[in-house]
């Protein structure tokens, strides 16, 4: 029962991010149905998490039947640094990204997992280097529903040269070196770290 699944996946997140009622849009794509993306104001974060890409299992774009018993999972992005204080610098066009990003698997036959890197070759918002992700799991509890667990995915935005480097020498090795240098990957408009 995909709505029924969907709503538990709703109700897990909204329960573990305090309660907050979401924002919330519904993109749609040719040929795919809607993605809803959620928006939750969470203090000095933004949180926002797709609901729909778990509908169907993840299943790869050289298999020729659909995995029944493939992966099923969402995504989400974590924002600070934005707002009223960053002029001139808005996260709207981020709703459509994440819906991309969720609509992959399906279009594309993306199966996601922790420790891969994704390449959108577009900022994720207007004026931002960070032009994809990479993947890892999130704080948020899985989703449970019928025994079918549905994790949340983390997206860690990153720049052209930290994806072109991490491809070299690993997302461990770029996570590294966002921590090293006190990066704060939440950080739309932020600068490449340091990869010399």
């Amino acid at each position: 029962d995909e709505p029924a699944l969907l709503a538990s996946v709703e109700r897990s997140v909204r329960a573990q991010l305090g309660g907050i009622t979401p924002a919330r849009a519904s993109i749609t794509f040719v040929g795919v149905e809607p993605i809803e993306v959620l928006r939750f104001d969470a203090g000095p974060e933004r949180w926002y998490v797709s609901i729909g890409m778990s509908r169907r299992p993840m299943t790869g774009a050289d298999a020729t039947v659909l995995e029944l018993d493939g992966p099923r999972a969402e995504l989400a992005i974590t924002t600070t640094a934005s707002g009223p204080g960053r002029p001139g610098r808005s996260e709207d066009e981020l709703w459509r990204r994440l819906a991309v990003l969720a609509a992959a698997p399906t279009v594309e036959g993306v199966v996601y997992r922790a420790g891969m890197a994704i390449d959108l070759g577009e900022p994720l918002v207007p004026g931002s280097r960070c032009v994809g992700a990479v993947v890892d799991q999130s704080s948020l509890r899985p989703a449970e529903h019928a025994g079918t667990e549905v994790p949340i995915l983390r997206l860690d935005p990153a720049t052209a040269t930290e994806l072109a480097w991490a491809r070299v020498h690993g997302v461990s090795a770029l996570r590294e070196r966002w921590v090293g240098h006190g990066v704060d990957v939440h950080d739309l408009w932020r600068a490449p770290v340091s990869l010399g």
